[in-house]
Parts: C-alpha cells; sequence; structure tokens
C-alpha cells in the first residue's frame, strides 16, 4: 500500500480490477471504482498551540482560529489534563483546572 497524497481541488480515481492465474476458473468479479473528491474552496486545517509558562488554575486564551476548536491539554511532563472548557467567543477560550501547573493547549 502507498500513501496519497490529495491537495485542494485534485480527484483521485482508485479502480479495482480482477487477476487470475493460469489454470484456475475465476467468476467474474464487477470493477469497482470509487472517486474521492478534495475539499473545495477551504484554506486547509486550522490550529493554534498556546504554551502556560507560568503555573496557573485558570488559563485565558485567544486562539484566533474564528471557530469553536477541539481542545487537548497537556502538562509539562506531556501528560493529558482535564477541566472545563468554556468558549468565549469563537476566537477565545478559559480553560478551567482543579490546581495550577504548566504546559500547553492545543487547539484544532
Amino acid at each position: 500500500m502507498s500513501n496519497i497524497s490529495i491537495q485542494t481541488g485534485e480527484q483521485v480515481n482508485i479502480g479495482v480490477q480482477n487477476r487470475t492465474a493460469s489454470g484456475i476458473s475465476a467468476v467474474a468479479q464487477p470493477k469497482t471504482s470509487i472517486s474521492i473528491a478534495g475539499i473545495q474552496g477551504g484554506k486547509g486545517d486550522s490550529h493554534f498551540t498556546f504554551s502556560q509558562d507560568t503555573p496557573e488554575s485558570i488559563w485565558e486564551v485567544q486562539h484566533n482560529l474564528g471557530k469553536k476548536p477541539s481542545v487537548t491539554v497537556v502538562d509539562s511532563g506531556e501528560s493529558v489534563v482535564v477541566g472545563e472548557i468554556e468558549y468565549i467567543n469563537l476566537n477565545s477560550v478559559r480553560l478551567t483546572f482543579a490546581g495550577a501547573f504548566s504546559g500547553k493547549a492545543y487547539f484544532n
């Protein structure tokens, strides 16, 4: 299997064809084709990484992504931390945790 890279606006057709070995009877299978259309007119995936260098229990983050992104938070040891996410608007959030710590928040 090989990796396929699809750019915005490109189309990829994948065809499956039957093969038979000599001396072996095979029942004909229908040809299957799959067409995959890329995302049209998008600007790609928007993401943002926020670093909280000072230990705090409340992080105010302006990500400027223009959406309510998914958020993953890790502490300075790269362990995932669960907290409360409050979307202030489409460009900022407030992250609230049980205790103060430093780390990073990944917005997608």
